[in-house]
């Protein structure tokens, strides 16, 4: 309810979205980040796009979401928004491993006209090749490093949300009705109830393996992004995707209002997912044993060679120049959904990352188990009886099938 105080620990786009919009609806607010900086994980180094759905064309739950989130993101957010000259969905005639598309062209051609803004264009006035159909979309980037972390900040200090930087919270424990929050300095903080905006990275209780809403199942998988400039870049930024399969992706990386666009990423289905793993200790081993060397021969070529194969300019455009890893938790579908869960356990709240379309379902998810608006309570997890979870639950709890590819049993060979 307003009025009581809460106490939110990460400070990515889920803590610090979180943290505004309560500080709205007259919540006091206290925020914690182990790091020296706001935003400084997956929310701000790596390359975000605002997704209209096609990134997920086995997942209408996971697209219609993205649909229905997009305008409230783009209006709450316009500063931070940067539009595409091109972003490009093209349907690949076979994958790296030789197989075909997951979905059939007039499929993937259904998908993306779910967007009433797609438009079909012809893949070799773009220099794509082995791609059956292309379209074009309005997917712009979200930005993401310095001018994210200075967007925030100003937001988050004009909203008197307390922030403690290089703060690690190590514990929390409910004590007649509170939750103490304890730090790795010693020190104990009380709140009203507790934020886990971790990204399901810290302090998560082994109960939930077994008891997480409508059963679903949680890995923790090593994924890499491969960075290049463009040399010869254009106006504003571009983006090529491959679907669906183990297909190549480029996608700019928006760290200023720098003109023209220099910074991207590649990722890659087969290529650049070190590991799939069920516990976050298990991942985070397999980020720390990687090497400059290792990624650039196991990774980065194999990449390069599915890239130029779909676009030959790619190789005398863009120049590598590094590469980051982070550990990310997925649930594990044989759709793929990409959504967020929020549920609250022994007075704190946790939320499991999906999509950054997705801050909005679980701000309203959380504002109903403050209230206690709509929620319903199993196996000692309480959740908010939201229509996104409901209209979710089949997928959730279709798992792969043996025969089947899918991303959560996906690991780089060395």
């Amino acid at each position: 309810m307003p009025g009581m105080h809460i106490g939110i620990i990460g400070t990515g786009w889920t803590g610090c979205h979180r943290a505004l919009e309560l500080a709205k609806a007259n919540y006091q607010v206290t925020l914690f980040e182990k790091g020296d900086e706001i935003m400084s994980g997956v929310s701000g180094d790596n390359g975000i796009r605002l997704h209209r759905g096609p990134h997920y064309p086995r997942s209408k739950n996971t697209r219609e979401n993205a649909q229905a989130c997009f305008s409230r993101f783009r209006n709450l957010y316009p500063d931070l928004i940067s539009d595409h000259e091109e972003a490009i969905y093209a349907h690949g005639v076979s994958d790296a491993l030789g197989q075909p598309s997951r979905l059939s062209i007039a499929a993937f051609r259904l998908v993306c006209h779910e967007t009433v803004q797609c438009q079909e264009v012809d893949p070799r006035a773009l220099g794509l090749k082995e791609v059956s159909a292309a379209f074009k979309l309005d997917e712009p980037s979200v930005a993401i490093g310095s001018k994210l972390r200075v967007a925030f900040a100003e937001r988050l200090v004009s909203s008197s949300v307390e922030i403690y930087l290089g703060c690690e919270v190590t514990s929390t424990v409910l004590e007649n009705a509170r939750i103490a929050l304890r730090t790795a300095t010693g020190a104990s903080f009380w709140f009203d109830k507790v934020v886990n905006a971790t990204g399901f990275q810290s302090m998560i209780p082994r109960a939930f393996e077994e008891n997480l809403p409508l059963h679903a199942e949680v890995y923790y998988q090593v994924n890499l992004v491969l960075h290049y400039v463009d040399r010869h870049p254009s106006g504003k930024p571009i983006s090529r995707i491959v679907m669906d399969g183990w297909f190549p992706c480029l996608m700019p990386l928006v760290t200023d209002d720098e003109r023209p666009q220099t910074k991207y990423v590649v990722t890659h289905g087969s290529h650049t997912i070190k590991a799939s793993c069920r516990r976050q200790e298990a991942a985070q081993e397999q980020l720390e044993s990687l090497t400059d060397k290792l990624v650039e021969s196991t990774m980065k070529i194999p990449a390069d060679k599915e890239m130029i194969r779909f676009w030959s300019a790619f190789g005398d455009r863009f120049e590598y120049v590094g590469w980051k890893g982070v550990s990310q938790a997925k649930l594990k579908t044989r759709s793929e959904f990409r959504g967020s869960l929020t549920f609250e356990h022994g007075g704190v709240i946790y939320v499991f990352p999906g999509k950054i379309s997705n801050v909005f379902d679980a701000e309203d998810e959380t504002k109903s188990l403050l209230a206690s608006i709509r929620c319903t309570e199993r196996n000692g997890i309480r959740y908010a009886l939201s229509e996104v979870l409901t209209k979710a639950s089949r997928e959730l709890q279709e798992r792969p099938r043996a025969s089947e590819a899918n991303t959560s049993d996906l690991r780089v060979r060395l």
